[in-house]
């Protein structure tokens, strides 16, 4: 469903009120697809029991959904940075490119950023396998899934150096339809949100305990 309402999302934008060509569908368009599916599965995996609530009762499968998130995240992500690769030409993506057919500063930073965010989403895609609790410890185990947050804050800055200009021109919009990668970021932007939110109201928590155990002193 979620790779499905990508590629429709992109197909409408790109292809129906857009002018790209249906040639370009097979890998241009569906790289566009695919970021944005990778994204809403690895924000996904870290929206669940926090505001998304499935299976609650049930926290072994809720447990199952939440790997299989995350691993179909860091799948898609590793598609997109091969079709990437395969589509990285002056042809399909000039305005990252200087005159002489070299990335520029803004390609350069896009793409290294984005390499990183693969190499952070890695961490907890190998610690989701059975074995790896028992075998790295409960801490580190833990340690290397809030990688996560450390790869969606990557993405961020990655979609942000690539499409800015394109936001800032809503007049440009095919169909008045947001481009992939604004979606895309406000989708990944709102685990570190939720995650935010919940630290703070925790802390929040723990003072107004501290303060009522030292009045009860």
């Amino acid at each position: 469903m979620v790779f499905g309402f990508s590629v429709v999302y992109a197909v409408v934008r790109y292809h129906l009120a857009g002018d790209v060509e249906w040639r370009h569908f097979p890998l241009f368009i569906l790289n566009k697809a695919t970021s944005l599916a990778a994204v809403i599965f690895v924000a996904c995996s870290y929206l669940i029991k926090k505001i998304i609530h499935w299976h609650d009762g049930d926290k072994a499968l809720r447990l199952v959904v939440i790997k299989f998130c995350g691993l179909m995240g860091f799948f898609l992500a590793a598609v997109h940075a091969f079709f990437s690769l395969c589509l990285l030409s002056p042809a399909y993506y000039g305005k990252y490119f200087d005159d002489v057919g070299r990335l520029n500063l803004q390609g350069e930073v896009a793409m290294t950023v984005g390499v990183l965010g693969l190499f952070f989403l890695l961490a907890p895609a190998l610690t989701t396998l059975p074995m790896m609790p028992k075998a790295i410890g409960g801490w580190r185990w833990k340690r290397n899934q809030r990688a996560g947050y450390i790869a969606l804050t990557l993405v961020v800055v990655h979609l942000v150096v690539l499409g800015i200009k394109g936001w800032l021109a809503p007049k440009g919009w095919h169909g008045g339809m947001p481009p992939v990668s604004l979606v895309a970021v406000v989708v990944a932007l709102v685990p570190l949100v939720v995650k935010r939110k919940l630290e703070h109201d925790k802390m929040a928590r723990e003072a107004q305990e501290h303060e009522t155990e030292e009045g009860e002193e």
